[in-house]
């Protein structure tokens, strides 16, 4: 993943654990060895591989912020591409130079023993699995489940950028890897670090709005739509392994094209990958929909996608995705809506302003929520309606709520940060909020709206315990995809 612009923004206790669905809410055997593991060596630093220097969370936050930790260390560096390695370590060179004292030595030693670097991460674990214990993944989309199953099977406790997978059986894959494995994972959905984030959780697990029937969320971008594969005749850059980067997708020759994060099937999860995980994130916690994933096979999530044309190739322009979510426990059937192209499709507007105007929101918040990407999840005593990343909280009608605190989770723990949160589970803590157990059925929940694009009109009936579409054939064939030789996911 490239970096880009985007903008960024019983008891109580017994409950709200339990909401969380399986081992993410509960003490599973896997992460009691992990605690265990961590008590015995708090001591020891966190060795730490790179992989995608160039990626959001390594070169926005890691590669730029390592004086931050006081117990972690770089030990290995992986990317195809050598200028990408290169800024990393001018990276190093303008902390050395910004910073005082132990600050700026840290810098300064890492750049006179520079971590031995690798383009190939199947070379780095096979070389120097000895030398790290944990791997930060921000390669382009869709090497995310290769390397992190890679990672995981090699006993790594991984960190993954969004989105997690490009498809539902990838998304599987990590999921048992991760349990079988018992190691700390987490997903770069930086949102879930923030209090607003964590008390609109329990404010959804609570009812304060009442029963939810209703979420709908939007992107004001729209997808790529391109009709042909760019045109061949480019000679490959000589610090670029191009082989490396196309990974298990099937090989093309050389077009600088086909490097742009979001718009070819092959190689991204579109738009839905690039903010579903961050926009839709609270309402599939809050409403507990990760808990389909623990029944019994036989609860459906029916999927229906309409878009502007079927493109196989790339992303259609605009596509407004459906999904009929089963009961969970108390909570009813829910709808959940993706609104996505160019000023939003064809009557997502005018229908998301007409339904925040019942719930008696302003015309400046509603101007300000629709200009670029949020959510509004409506329930039959009020709304909440968040922002793109779900840092912010605005409950709806706002005189009714204005009691009701809002800025502080109360129960769930407060973050000491996204990054920091799986650091401290690597050396023992609790697993952190965004971990694999919950990210991987998100993950499958957004990329089945990929696979209902493919197949507009038709309804897709989904079995999250099986993970098999069992209407539709070739819907469900397309849950995964054919990998070159050399790439495994299973190992």
């Amino acid at each position: 993943m490239s970096i880009n612009n985007e903008r960024i923004e019983f008891t109580r206790r017994t409950f709200l654990a339990g909401a969380l669905g399986g081992a993410a809410g509960l003490m599973a055997p896997s992460a009691l060895r992990i605690a265990a593991a961590g008590e015995a060596n708090q001591a020891e630093p966190l060795r730490v591989a790179l992989i995608g220097v160039g990626g959001y969370a390594v070169a926005a936050h890691f590669m730029p912020s390592l004086h931050l930790y006081d117990n972690l260390k770089v030990t290995a560096l992986c990317d195809v591409d050598e200028r990408r390695l290169e800024a990393g370590f001018e990276t190093w060179e303008e902390r050395a130079q910004e910073l005082a004292g132990a600050d700026a030595e840290r810098y300064e030693r890492l750049l006179r023993d520079k971590p031995p670097v690798y383009a190939d991460y199947r070379e780095m674990l096979d070389a120097a699995a000895d030398r790290f214990d944990a791997a930060v993944i921000a390669t382009p989309d869709h090497s995310h489940a290769v390397i992190s199953a890679a990672a995981i099977r090699a006993g790594k406790h991984v960190f993954c950028e969004k989105p997690l997978t490009l498809t539902v059986e990838e998304a599987r894959a990590l999921h048992e890897l991760a349990r079988e494995h018992g190691v700390v994972t987490s997903l770069g959905n930086q949102g879930t670090q923030t209090p607003a984030f964590r008390r609109g959780v329990e404010l959804l697990r609570e009812g304060a709005l009442g029963p939810v029937e209703d979420v709908h969320v939007w992107f004001v971008r729209g997808g790529a739509n391109h009709q042909n594969p760019p045109e061949n005749g480019y000679e490959i850059p000589e610090e670029l392994a191009w082989n490396l980067w196309l990974g298990p997708v099937e090989y093309r020759d050389y077009h600088p094209g086909w490097i742009a994060r979001t718009e070819w099937r092959d190689t991204s999860a579109g738009q839905l990958g690039n903010f579903g995980p961050h926009t839709a994130n609270l309402p599939f916690m809050g409403l507990n929909i990760r808990n389909l994933w623990d029944e019994a096979s036989g609860n459906r999530i029916e999927v229906e996608a309409e878009c502007s044309e079927v493109n196989h190739l790339s992303f259609p322009e605009w596509e407004k995705i459906h999904w009929r979510v089963p009961a969970r426990g108390d909570m009813p059937p829910v709808e959940f809506h993706w609104h996505h192209g160019p000023e939003l499709p064809t009557g997502s507007r005018e229908s998301l302003e007409s339904l925040m105007r019942a719930y008696e929101a302003s015309s400046e918040q509603i101007d300000e929520a629709l200009d670029f990407a949020g959510v509004l999840i409506a329930g039959a005593e009020g709304a909440i309606l968040s922002n793109s990343h779900n840092t912010s909280l605005t409950l709806l009608p706002s005189d009714k709520f204005a009691d009701t605190p809002q800025d502080q989770p109360a129960e769930l723990p407060t973050s000491p940060g996204h990054y920091h949160e799986w650091v401290d589970a690597c050396r023992g803590g609790p697993q952190p909020l965004a971990n694999f157990d919950y990210a991987a059925p998100f993950n499958e929940f957004l990329m089945l709206g990929d696979v209902a694009t493919r197949f507009p009109g038709e309804t897709l009936e989904y079995d999250p315990a099986t993970g098999r579409i069992p209407n539709h054939d070739a819907a469900h064939d397309a849950l995964g995809y054919e990998y070159r030789d050399g790439w495994p996911l299973y190992g």
